[in-house]
Parts: C-alpha cells; structure tokens; sequence
C-alpha cells in the first residue's frame, strides 16, 4: 500500500509519504500485532523543492509534490499467464521486478531493487 499524506499531515506527522508491505493475513487490531513494514518513504525532489518553497505565493498553486502513485511487480510474460492475479509473484527472483511511480515533481519511474548482503 502506499500514502500520500498530504501537506498539513507532512507537517503535523514530520513524515514522508511512504509505502507499506501489510501481511493479509495478519489481524493487526491488537496492540501485541505485527506491524506494517514500511520500505519507501519518498522525500521531494530538486523539482518538488522548488515548487515548496514558492507555496503561499500570491497566484501560485502548490501540487503537494511528490506522491508515491503506483506499485507495478511483473516478470514480463506477456501471455494469459501473466496476467495480474494469474501466478503469486516472486519477487527478484526468476524474472520479477518490481518498480514504482512518483507524481509531480520529476515524474519518475523507479525499480526496486532487493537489498546488498552486507556480510
């Protein structure tokens, strides 16, 4: 899942808009629960920082820039096969990648990458 907090939200919470890995299976109701994994949170980029710092200027109209806006996890099969919901992905593994989008700022589409062992 991923947020988008909003500017005011920003600001009360100090936090970046993030992305979260929920297990489905998991009751998370209970203070003893499992917590969310949060793997993404996105700060501005160059774009985004400007377009910030002209907020509360006379005429202009921040976009509350950057906003994680998509999650796209594939192995490229282009077949019925590979249609979304038709295999349980694995990810970074034989073919899967992951990728995710951001909206405003710079628009970039990033891949996710699994992380180095650092032994």
């Amino acid at each position: 899942m991923v947020e988008d907090r909003g500017d005011t939200l920003h600001t009360q919470r100090n936090a970046l808009d993030s992305g979260w890995v929920f297990d489905t299976s998991a009751g998370y109701s209970a203070a003893s629960a499992p917590q969310p994994v949060r793997f993404l949170a996105e700060g501005r980029d160059a774009s985004a920082t400007i377009d910030s710092g002209l907020s509360g200027t006379p005429g202009f109209h921040n976009d509350g820039d950057n906003e994680i806006t998509g999650i796209h996890v594939s192995n490229g099969d282009p077949t019925p096969r590979g249609l979304l919901g038709a295999r349980v992905p694995e990810l970074f593994q034989s073919g899967w990648r992951a990728f995710w989008t951001q909206q405003h700022g710079d628009n970039y589409t990033w891949e996710m990458l699994p992380a180095r062992d650092r032994r």
